[in-house]
Parts: structure tokens; sequence; C-alpha cells
């Protein structure tokens, strides 16, 4: 797997702009991009898990279990930088980081060899293969997260690189990422697909000048569609999916 990480050019600024316009898939379709949480293997239910579990223990909500509803519209697909400022507002911020450190500890221990491909996962990664198109996973995870799902899920040597938000000046639900994927693979944003579960992770495809399609496991399709999802899929198998890639495969012929 490829620690290239690339650099942004330094003259150039890009503007977040948080568009609910859907883009246009155009072919010859030339790189996939994945986020991983939620979207290569279902970890949702993991983190909510190890939130819920570590908030009682610090009092959060007066001692009630956070919701999954809440969890869902406040939590997921966000970084953990945002996160301490969202759920621990009055804690000095080494305090909040170091609550975050230890839930992710806590959802690697969880986690262990429980992830597993999404359905239809292994369908996509042929036929990405066998088109040769180029890959990189790109994420909010920190990087000890990154690196433990895509080694128990078998995919190190699949991605050409991985991009962590960690290693960008802003993550998602800004561009950042996904443009320093683009710049990495020496990509065209017109002709990349990216595969998310999330809002903020949606938003930031989106922004990026991407076509994004939403996996919806966890996360309302309505929402995922006004984050400006070009369409949903309930999981890899999915018949809307494969409609359109082989659409795409003829149109670029």
């Amino acid at each position: 797997m490829s620690s290239n990480f690339g650099h942004l050019n330094k003259n150039i600024t890009f503007f977040f702009q948080c568009s609910t316009s859907s883009q246009l898939i155009h072919a010859p379709l030339e790189a996939i991009l994945f986020d991983i949480d939620g979207t290569l293997c279902d970890s949702d239910p993991i983190h909510y898990h190890a939130f819920v579990e570590m908030l009682q223990e610090v009092g959060f909500n007066g001692g009630v279990p956070i919701s999954e509803e809440f969890f869902v519209e406040n939590i997921s697909g966000k970084h953990n930088e945002e996160l301490s400022h969202l759920l621990l507002p009055d804690w000095e911020f080494g305090k909040a980081m170091q609550f975050m450190d230890d839930k992710e500890a806590l959802f690697r221990k969880l986690a262990g060899t429980e992830l597993k491909r999404l359905d239809g996962l292994d369908k996509l990664l042929k036929w990405i293969e066998d088109r040769g198109l180029k890959r990189a996973a790109v994420t909010n995870a920190p990087k000890p997260n990154a690196e433990m799902m895509i080694t128990n899920l078998g995919l190190s040597d699949f991605f050409e690189t991985v991009v962590l938000a960690e290693n960008c000046e802003r993550a998602k639900p800004y561009p950042d990422p996904y443009l320093k994927g683009l710049e990495t693979l020496n990509a065209s944003p017109k002709n990349t697909i990216v595969f998310e579960d999330s809002i903020s992770g949606t938003k930031a495809g989106v922004a990026a000048g991407m076509a994004v399609v939403a996996v919806g496991i966890r996360n309302p399709e309505k929402l995922l569609i006004e984050a400006g999802a070009t369409y949903v899929i309930k999981d890899y198998n999915d018949q809307k999916l494969w409609n359109s890639l082989e659409e795409m495969s003829t149109k670029a012929q």
C-alpha cells in the first residue's frame, strides 16, 4: 500500500461549496475513490457501541446512552477534531482529543477480526481491477484505524494509495482529502466516481467535483441525496449500480 499522499498546489485555493446538486458520471471511467468506514465494511455499529460506552463513562447526556439517531445525525463520518468540539465543548482540547484517541482504541479492540466486506464488494473490486482503473481509499479515520480496517479486509494490495484527512489541511466535509486523492492518482474529477456512506463524505466528494454513489446502509437515502449523491445503493449488488456501470462501459466504446 502506497503512503505517498502527494501535496496540493499551494498556488491554488480550493473553495468548499456545500452543494446539493449531484454530479453526472462521465465516460470513460478513469478512477474510483472509496471511503472506508461504512463504505467498504459496516463498521458504524462498532463505532456506535464504542461511543455509547465511553460517553456514558464521562456522564454525557446525563449518563443516558446516545441513540442511534443521534449517532447518525451528529457523529457518523465526522473527523475526531470536529467531534471533540461537538461532544466535549467544555473540555480542554488536549483532554478531549485523548478521549477520542481512547475511543478509537476501543473501536479497534471491538472490531478485531469481525469486519467483513460489504455484499457485492468483491464483484466490484474485480470489475475495477479487470479494467485497470486507478483506485484510492480516502478517509477521515485516524491512521491506525484505516490501516487496521484495510488489512483486516484483505485490501492492502488493492489500493494504490490511502489519503488520510489528518494529512490534509481540512477533513471531510471539505473537499481537501478527495482533491488530494485525485492529485495523487493524476485523475480527472469528471471521470472519477466516489463511493461514500456518510453525509459529510458525500458533500466532500461533490464539492471536489465528482459523482458520488452513496451506500445507504445506515444514513437515510433522503439525506444522502440532499447532500448531493448521484444515486444511493443498498449494497454493491444493487442493480442500479451495475446498470450505471454497464451504460458507462457502452458509452466508452
